[in-house]
């Protein structure tokens, strides 16, 4: 695995901090602590925000209706 840039790392702790951001407020609105929060507890601007540091850091990229990651693409279905 290769070493992360001091950018890859804040963006990193930036997706760590809204993950537990997401968890706290889980707990807090009585969820079990033995399982794990999911996306409801984030903002749409939060939400966004992580999807989008999860595309950086995995190296994931939407061009033109196209998926590219790990050396293979598709497209995006139309809904």
């Amino acid at each position: 695995m290769k070493d992360l840039t001091e950018l890859q790392q804040r963006q990193y702790l930036r997706m760590l901090e809204l993950s537990n951001l997401a968890r706290q407020r889980y707990l807090d609105n009585g969820g079990d602590p033995h399982r794990s929060a999911d996306d409801n507890y984030l903002s749409g601007a939060e939400r966004q925000e992580f999807l989008e540091l999860g595309r950086l850091l995995g190296n994931v990229r939407v061009i033109d209706g196209y998926v590219y990651c790990q050396g293979r693409s598709w497209k995006i279905p139309d809904l």
